[in-house]
């Protein structure tokens, strides 16, 4: 099953005088004999641009289809209706047929049916000859189907040849699809290859020269004759070349008229003045996709040498991990807006999320690119974690220039890996893991050979290690992995804190190539605030490691010591790019956890945070952009918001559904209190047990006499005023107050104090 080679060659800006090859090249059947102005010319009317531009508006940053940059006009011209026919003077005969879109800035085809016997050629270019595609023979057919690429310009000719000796044999084709292209081109002409935001960096920038193989395995698709989407080629275990393409389910459409796109990019960091050369392939047959993760695979079907990509196109089947594990730093690569090959970088761990009413933790999300961003266009591309390996697809999200800190979401690997209940059709594995290995992670594969080395260790996955810790003894987790073609048996691990890798492990154990180990190390401990973790591998089997770029693995936690954990579960409404928050210290006004960034979803996100917090009292602040609050959606999508934060069990602030249209600012204010016996309030009042349940006693150790007792709530609200008849103890009846945090004030004889305690059901 063979497609379509292309290599192309143009400018939009000035046309060059260049013969743009997609096919086996050759020269045109027309050329001693035709004149083009003798040709019918079949005419497509002018769409209506700026309906379908604002129709672009809604849909390109919505996750749900490729970025269009055309209007497909679907026809039905074949040899018998349309063109005309011509003899020529070696037996043989020429169909031809011009084909004009009104006021487009680039055309491209459809073809259907078609019938190419050996001898016979299709060509398809612009009237100046100066951008052809072709020759197309048979072997770049998948079940009678051929995409072509975009001709600059409005007209295309298009033109088939019959060898003397098929003339009275099988042939034909049908003009299925002609796309006005309404976009793209004009961009091009207009912003020097540029129609992407100017914050944006190519690939060949010197801040991506790190990631050359993962650069090379991205392609720009054109799905649906009509839509730019990104891939990638992705390897399987057996290391074969296998030509697969990972890319988002949403671009999907039939591929058999795929386009695939290598090396279109910048040769070095700025802006070309027209096009730099790419390659292409045409053509793919669909192995897997699923919705949940949006992910969708396909399989290149021609064009191909020795059954994979030309070695001339520089291919590198990029390599993924499936174990789910959370990436401590991630790259993108991709074309935005339908624009040359762009790089962006995370510096932070990714988040475990979801993406427009798809499961929990179905997806990695991105809260905020350090350099670089996302647009329309870029969907389908890969996610790579640190260790240079794909662990999702782009799915959708809010990022642009100007906007970086807006997130954005990448359908995990590990969820389309081998989800429950699915088979061939809806999971990765059966494609990328076909002889069952179990493996976990798989490093990119080179073709030529460079990649492949007998012995090649490393680590990743750092665990305990991370955020915030409630304990200053610590005892991380690596994971140990085999890259090599070697089995690997030993291996030394030095780690420690801050910069300082004192401590020694010897592993020794089993692992063939593409296995993996987890490693606890032992505990150690540390003082209070921010630390770094730090461990690397080396003398993998008593030798030197013949790849050392995936060796050390690093990661960063704050140690609280003998803290409190503090949970928040928070609702959001559907509105979730409204919503910020904030936790801080009361006293000093430090914030010590946020959040922002979520996803505007029909359901509204649900998250859980876990605080670890020291003695003390805490302001948690709600903000909301539009004024609204946690409000704002329909019943039907979810209602209105709330949170609570819960310390041990209880309830120590929240906000419930009824309160949720609180405008643009909330605020609430709780203490941990770590003496759960009873709390001494100024130097001779005690109020206990703290947390209490059904009664509170208050006690006074001095000559003062208590006069009066008040309760108020968190929120400033009082539930009990008790008057004291001059009494140095007395009892509280708590009985018909909530769970939750409280202030007590309590006047004596010799003044008078506010404490806080809880009530605990």
């Amino acid at each position: 099953m063979k497609s379509v080679k292309i290599l192309l060659i143009f400018s939009f800006g000035i046309l060059l005088k260049l013969s743009a090859q997609q096919g086996n090249g050759g020269s045109l059947n027309s050329h001693k004999y035709i004149f083009l102005k003798d040709l019918p010319t079949h005419v497509f009317a002018e769409p209506n641009v700026e309906q379908l531009r604002a129709e672009d508006e809604l849909t390109d940053h919505s996750g749900t289809a490729p970025w269009r940059f055309g209007y497909n006009n679907y026809c039905n011209l074949n040899m018998s209706n349309s063109g005309v026919w011509f003899d020529l003077p070696d037996g043989g005969r020429l169909w031809m047929l011009r084909v004009l879109c009104e006021g487009a800035l680039s055309v491209n085809h459809t073809f259907s049916e078609v019938l190419l016997p050996e001898g016979n050629e299709l060509f398809v270019y612009t009237p100046k000859k100066d951008f052809i595609l072709g020759k197309f023979t048979n072997e770049h057919l998948y079940q009678g189907k051929l995409g072509t690429d975009l001709l600059p310009g409005s007209t295309s000719i298009i033109e088939y040849y019959v060898a003397p000796q098929n003339t009275n044999n099988g042939f034909g084709l049908t003009l299925s699809t002609v796309t006005h292209g309404y976009r793209t081109a004009r961009e091009f002409q207009q912003k020097a290859f540029g129609s992407s935001g100017n914050c944006n960096n190519n690939v060949n920038c010197p801040i991506g020269s790190a990631w050359v193989n993962e650069r090379n395995s991205v392609v720009m698709l054109v799905s649906g004759s009509n839509g730019f989407c990104t891939g990638a080629l992705v390897n399987n275990v057996l290391n074969d070349g296998k030509p697969y393409v990972l890319t988002a389910d949403h671009c999907f459409s039939d591929p058999t008229s795929w386009i695939f796109r290598f090396n279109w990019q910048s040769p070095d960091c700025n802006n070309p003045a027209s096009s730099p050369t790419f390659q292409s392939l045409s053509g793919a047959v669909l192995r897997a996709r699923a919705s949940a993760s949006d992910y969708c695979l396909v399989e290149i079907t021609g064009g191909l040498v020795g059954n994979t990509v030309p070695i001339g196109y520089s291919p590198y089947f990029a390599g993924w991990d499936n174990s789910g594990a959370t990436p401590a730093s991630a790259v993108g690569i991709h074309h935005p807006s339908g624009d040359i090959k762009k790089i962006s970088f995370e510096n932070d761990p990714l988040i475990s999320t979801s993406f427009g009413g798809s499961p929990a933790n179905s997806h990695w999300g991105i809260t905020g690119w350090d350099t670089g961003v996302t647009e329309p266009g870029s969907s389908g591309s890969p996610i790579f974690d640190q260790n240079h390996r794909i662990v999702g697809q782009l799915h959708g999200g809010a990022s642009a220039c100007g906007a970086p800190v807006l997130s954005d979401e990448y359908g995990k690997f590990s969820y389309s890996w081998n989800p429950a209940g699915s088979n061939s059709t809806n999971q990765l594995k059966f494609w990328l893991d076909p002889n069952s290995s179990g493996a976990q992670f798989v490093d990119g594969y080179d073709p030529t050979g460079a990649s492949s080395v007998a012995l090649d260790a490393g680590l990743s996955s750092p665990q305990g290690v991370s955020g915030t810790l409630c304990s200053g003894s610590i005892t991380p987790q690596v994971t140990i992995f085999n890259s090599g073609t070697d089995l690997l048996t030993s291996a030394m691990i030095q780690y420690g804190v801050d910069g300082v890798e004192n401590q020694t492990y010897n592993w020794s154990g089993t692992l063939a190539q593409y296995q993996t180990a987890t490693v606890t190390l032992p505990s150690f401990t540390v003082g209070a605030g921010p630390h770094s973790f730090s461990a690397s591998l080396t003398s993998p089997n008593t030798g030197t490691d013949e790849n050392n770029l995936n060796n050390a693995t690093v990661s960063s936690f704050t140690s609280i010591i003998d803290g409190e954990s503090v949970l928040l579960n928070f609702n959001l409404d559907c509105w979730g790019s409204e919503t910020s928050w904030a936790l801080a210290d009361e006293v000093s006004g430090t914030t010590i956890f946020n959040g922002a960034g979520y996803q505007n979803t029909p359901a509204g996100d649900t998250l859980s945070e876990t605080f670890c917090l020291n003695e003390g009292c805490y302001v948690f602040t709600l903000n909301d952009t539009y004024g609204d609050g946690l409000t704002g959606c329909a019943q039907t999508n979810g209602g209105n918001g709330n949170y609570q934060i819960a310390w041990n069990g209880v309830v120590m602030a929240e906000l419930l559904e009824a309160d949720a249209n609180f405008g643009y600012q909330h605020q609430s204010t709780f203490c941990i209190s770590l003496n759960n016996i009873e709390e001494v309030a100024g130097e001779n009042i005690r109020i206990y047990p703290n947390p209490a349940t059904e009664s509170l006693t208050v006690s006074i150790d001095s000559e003062g006499m208590i006069e009066e007792i008040s309760i108020y709530d968190a929120f400033g609200k009082i539930h009990l005023v008790q008057k004291v008849a001059a009494n140095v103890k007395e009892n509280l009846n708590i009985s018909s107050l909530s769970a939750g945090y409280y202030l007590i004030q309590i006047r004596t004889s010799l003044g008078s104090t506010t404490k806080e305690f809880v009530i605990q059901r």
